[in-house]
């Protein structure tokens, strides 16, 4: 197995069970490799 398929899958576990406050997703986008992004647009 890839280490950045744990990597990923625990980013996305750890934001389904985080506070509504760790990121605003009216901000925030994540790319493919689940990396969060500001978005400026």
């Amino acid at each position: 197995m890839e280490s950045f398929v744990l990597a990923e899958t625990f980013k996305y576990f750890y934001l389904l069970f985080a506070s509504p406050k760790t990121l605003d997703f009216d901000k925030v986008v994540f790319n493919t490799e689940a990396h969060p992004l500001q978005r400026t647009w």
